[in-house]
């Protein structure tokens, strides 16, 4: 059999293995999520998360976060970010801002390489609860092409686990 006869079986089993992937990242998003509560009221919560520049602080996947003015929607974010499972591996990004919904949820969304291939969004969700406490609840979902072979899902969630914690530490200190 020729050479090039050899490399259609190949391009063919490549085309389903990509199409089936695609099409479980559109029907099963990977997430990891974590919620916790935090001894203040949703309004101090709210305000403190708005700080990008204090991001760093409570997550420790993101290393520099910046934002030019008060956040809204559609804004572009300046970030450096730290691999979940090794801290030698950054990447700056420009996630965009898809939802500021004031006291309620903040959501940003980025691509890696191209949208379709695999992006990342971010949302933390705020529900206000009784004596004056909200319920935090952290979430990110990979999506694309690529996003079945996202391997360190685990350690996202350690890291939202982990960041929820952080994060209650400061606000209630203060």
């Amino acid at each position: 059999m020729p050479f090039p006869a050899l490399l259609l079986p190949l391009i063919f089993w490549t085309g389903i293995a990509a199409m089936s992937s695609w099409a479980v990242s559109r029907a099963l998003p990977l997430r990891a999520d974590n919620s916790i509560e935090i001894d203040a009221p949703v309004d101090d919560v709210w305000n403190f998360i708005l700080q990008t520049e204090r991001l760093p602080e409570w997550n420790e996947h993101i290393v520099r976060a910046q934002a030019a003015g008060e956040l809204s929607e559609g804004m572009r974010l300046k970030m450096k970010t730290r691999h979940p499972e090794t801290e030698r591996l950054t990447m700056n990004i420009r996630p965009t801002l898809d939802v500021v919904r004031v006291n309620r949820e903040l959501t940003w969304s980025t691509k890696i390489i191209a949208r379709w291939l695999l992006s990342v969004t971010d949302t933390i969700k705020l529900r206000p609860l009784e004596d004056g406490r909200t319920e935090v609840e952290q979430s990110m979902s990979f999506s694309g092409l690529l996003s079945p072979g996202v391997p360190f899902l685990a350690s996202i969630s350690r890291i939202k686990e982990s960041s929820n914690r952080q994060l209650k530490a400061l606000i209630e200190q203060n």
